[in-house]
């Protein structure tokens, strides 16, 4: 018996979801409290929680509609980022780590990245959280910031000329390492130096050096990731004009992507490695040996040699030749698809 009044109850529910889902569907309508009554009556399955689906589906699509396609469009460059970023650093991060050990490394000359890995294990990871926090913010500033000077600075034919992919890069570095990459690779130096996990490494530089601790070394940060972002971007962009005929209309393929982000990773690289050095020296644990970025530049070539600047280069090019063709490759990749589901849709 109750088999039998559960099926003849089953039209009126899907009646009652399909009213809901028109009331709720329309311009400016109020969410139906009869549609939540039937959703929660429906968790036994069947047509109603079939009829439910669709009528949630409906109302997701609906609200995606009211959105402009302009708005749409703008959401774009910050969730494409954010992915790719998130995606590119979990994947590189053994050879961050191992990076950051060599540039911190100052008296013992004998020291091996190495043994130093086998004897870490996977504590090597203690130092992503801080990463995996901020460099998804970072890719969300980076982009963005890309994307806002591109559509400002190209030309007719949609091209961007080197003077404007160095402006739109230098500005992306200087936005991201103030509001997002100071703080952030100053814990993750920290924790790498230390060997601390995330909330105690924190803990202890908000306890000893207070909020201006997190933002050890900021000057060198901003030089570091200005520079970065204005050489990859210069070199990104000009791969693009050279690939593609038509820039404004014409998108990299996957594997156009992929090149073009480690070839300019690669060169990126070799540029400033002598920057990204420094910086990793004012924001580690013996910071306070150094005055300003010039005297810890010096103070490595008196005390170290020249050669001191590019520690960490073939563990650098490890991480950024890849994580750069993987960011970039991620970030056309994603979207495209984001722009032919909620932009052109």
């Amino acid at each position: 018996e109750r088999a039998s009044e559960r099926a003849s109850e089953r039209p009126a529910r899907d009646a009652a979801l399909e009213r809901a889902a028109g009331r709720t569907a329309a311009p400016g309508g109020p969410m139906s409290t009869e549609l939540n009554t039937v959703l929660r009556r429906s968790a036994s399955g069947g047509p109603a929680r079939d009829a439910a689906r669709k009528a949630v589906e409906r109302n997701v699509l609906t609200l995606g509609r009211r959105i402009s396609p302009k708005t749409r469009e703008k959401m774009v460059a910050p969730i494409a980022g954010f992915c790719s970023a998130a995606i590119e650093i979990t994947a590189t991060w053994p050879f961050e780590y191992s990076k950051t050990q060599l540039q911190l490394n100052r008296t013992n000359p004998n020291f091996s990245i190495i043994e130093h890995l086998k004897g870490q294990g996977l504590t090597i990871y203690r130092g992503i959280t801080p990463m995996l926090i901020g460099a998804p913010l970072q890719g969300v500033a980076r982009f963005s910031t890309l994307e806002f000077f591109n559509e400002r600075l190209k030309d007719e034919s949609g091209r961007i000329s080197v003077a404007s992919g160095l402006l739109a890069g230098l500005g992306a570095g200087v936005l991201e390492s103030v509001f997002v990459v100071a703080p952030m690779e100053t814990v993750k130096t920290r924790l790498i130096h230390s060997n601390k996990g995330f909330v105690e490494g924190v803990s202890w530089v908000m306890k000893n050096e207070g909020i201006g601790g997190m933002y050890k070394g900021v000057g060198a940060t901003i030089a570091k990731s200005a520079s970065n972002q204005g050489l990859r971007f210069v070199i990104f962009n000009q791969y693009k004009n050279f690939v593609l005929e038509n820039p404004t209309t014409d998108s990299l393929t996957p594997l156009q992507a992929l090149a073009g982000g480690c070839l300019a990773g690669c060169l990126g690289a070799f540029g400033n490695t002598p920057v990204d050095t420094i910086k990793s020296r004012m924001q580690g644990l013996e910071a306070s040996r150094y005055t300003s970025v010039m005297h810890c530049a010096t103070t490595m070539v008196k005390e170290e040699g020249f050669m001191s600047l590019y520690k960490g280069l073939l563990p650098r090019m490890g991480r950024v030749l890849p994580g750069q063709g993987i960011i970039f490759m991620s970030y056309s990749m994603i979207s495209d698809a984001l722009k032919a589901r909620i932009v052109h849709e």
